[in-house]
């Protein structure tokens, strides 16, 4: 029986703990971007450099810095600066010719562990990088694998307990023993599970762990949200056996919080925006899969006339509103990361989960519409029609929650990256275009690839004989006065300018300059957003 004081005191407990915890969150976060690195990817010099520098939009905490000859060895460093925005590390004079190729990872403060790596050539042959770096390519991330899976063991364990513990107490006012052994053999394979990935993110930081750099990630988002996760878990191992009535709200409150620290929700362009509309979504999809897998136990044991056909009914009502909000969740969500562009990897696994999800959405609705009404009247036949959807149903929120395991190892577009590596190795790459009007002719500007850092600009004139162009690139929010970049056409109407050092996010100033003769231009002004 349905117990409106205590489940309004569940729902109610849940919500203020929710804000409290949200609101103890300082959004100052960000996602670690590699502007450039001393050597440049791809130089040949004459001799040997003195260091190896990377720099990044921002201060990170290396985990691991190593340059590696073409046999594999790795070069001392000396002088090492693991944090601040430009780490660093000085070379022993005199290395020998050859291919050297720099590794390194951080992580940033979103938790993201983030790697890349370079190469560069001391009196070598230019050809011999790219074959240096086919084979870098070949074995990236060995960990990438492992962690997607135990990633989705963990979203699935996670909502399952959640969702299991909160339908049964909300709808049935009681945990039964069936539901309840279920929740709490998912709830220590689960707490595992999160020992395991903070393993498998300890040995992506650092391939040569000692102990020393644990505290470090302790105390990091990700140190934290684990924590906090974990906590969860053991309250509700707890509510499983018998325990007191709050503690199903507070540990469901701690696990779907767990989340909010870790990921991209503190990094996006509006955190706490963006971490309600999390909060939204993930308890809404636990009360989806923990409501499906109790109406397939329900349907499982009985048949008709279907006694449980009221919690069924009452399933079906609050699934109405509840189900879309999860979704115009997650779209608001996508929608802030800039996500729903197609031709990015973030894009299409959130178009895959979204079509999976309105495709469960008209399963629902027959179920409601049609089934359901069946079901009351004691068909027989709506009751197995029912429970074969219903199963349907949580295959498809399992592969849902598979798609989300993929979707977080994404950089979203908002981010300017692409996960691990850099976004031109993986073959994806942005432009940002903007076009000028005169009347005589116009000018079509393209930024490659749009993000903080060093960027390619190409200019495609029409309609007017220039000569020279002369691009000003200035960021006042800054403080930043115009860098001007002039160049010659390559082919009539075609200019490009290369490396040009946008380094930070804003709105960027461009100032436009055609030179038509030595008595005659034509100016304007364009404003990119980086």
């Amino acid at each position: 029986m349905f117990h409106p004081k205590r489940g309004f005191a569940w729902i109610w407990s849940g919500i203020l703990c929710a804000l409290l915890w949200v609101a103890g969150i300082q959004p100052v976060f960000a996602h670690a971007s590699l502007l450039s690195t001393f050597p440049e990817d791809g130089a040949v010099l004459q001799e040997a450099p003195a260091q190896v520098r990377l720099v990044f939009n921002e201060p990170v905490q290396i985990t691991q810095l190593q340059v590696l000859d073409s046999n594999g060895r790795a070069l001392p460093l000396e002088n090492r600066v693991t944090r601040g925005e430009a780490p660093q590390g000085d070379l022993l004079q005199g290395i020998p010719e050859g291919v050297y190729i720099v590794s390194w990872r951080a992580i940033s403060a979103d938790s993201h562990p983030v790697s890349g790596s370079f190469v560069f050539l001391v009196g070598a042959d230019p050809e011999r990088v790219q074959t240096v770096r086919a084979t870098q390519l070949q074995g990236r991330d060995p960990l990438y694998w492992p962690l997607v899976g135990v990633r989705w063991g963990i979203y699935l364990g996670s909502l399952f307990v959640v969702g299991v513990l909160g339908w049964w107490r909300l709808l049935r006012g009681r945990l039964n023993a069936e539901a309840g052994s279920w929740a709490f053999a998912t709830a220590w394979i689960t707490l595992s599970l999160t020992a395991v990935a903070f393993g498998l993110h300890l040995a992506q930081l650092y391939p040569h762990f000692n102990g020393r750099e644990l505290l470090g990630v302790v105390l990091s988002p990700y140190g934290w949200g684990t924590g906090l996760r974990l906590v969860g878990l053991g309250i509700l191992i707890w509510a499983c056996e018998g325990g007191a009535v709050w503690a199903s709200g507070m540990g469901s409150v701690l696990v779907l919080g767990s989340f909010l620290p870790i990921g991209h929700a503190l990094t996006s362009e509006h955190p706490m925006g963006t971490m309600a509309l999390l909060g939204l979504h993930l308890a809404g999809s636990a009360f989806w899969l923990g409501g499906l897998w109790g109406l397939e136990r329900l349907l499982g044991k009985e048949s008709a006339p279907y006694p449980s056909v009221g919690i069924i009914q009452r399933f079906s009502d609050v699934a109405t509103w509840a189900v879309p909000g999860l979704i115009l969740a997650g779209v608001g969500m996508g929608g802030i990361h800039r996500g729903w562009h197609w031709d990015h990897p973030y894009g299409q696994y959130l178009w895959a989960k979204l079509l999976l999800v309105l495709m469960m959405v008209g399963l629902g609705a027959h179920n409601k519409f049609r089934l359901v009404p069946g079901l009351q009247q004691g068909g027989q036949a709506a009751g197995r029609s029912l429970r074969r959807i219903v199963r349907l149903e949580l295959v498809g929120l399992i592969l849902v929650l598979g798609l989300t395991s993929f979707l977080v190892a994404q950089a979203p577009p908002s981010h300017g990256r692409q996960g691990m590596g850099s976004p031109l190795e993986s073959g994806w790459q942005t432009s940002c275009e903007e076009s000028l009007n005169w009347p005589e002719g116009s000018l079509h500007l393209k930024i490659l690839p749009c993000r903080p850092g060093e960027n390619q600009i190409q200019v495609e004139v029409k309609g007017i004989p220039a000569q020279e162009l002369t691009l000003g690139f200035s960021l006042p929010e800054h403080g930043i006065p115009p860098l001007r970049r002039t160049v010659a056409p390559d082919r009539p109407g075609q200019f490009v300018v290369e490396n040009v050092p946008l380094a930070l996010a804003g709105e960027w100033q461009i100032e436009v300059r055609l030179l038509i003769s030595d008595f005659e231009e034509r100016r304007g002004q364009i404003a990119v957003s980086l």
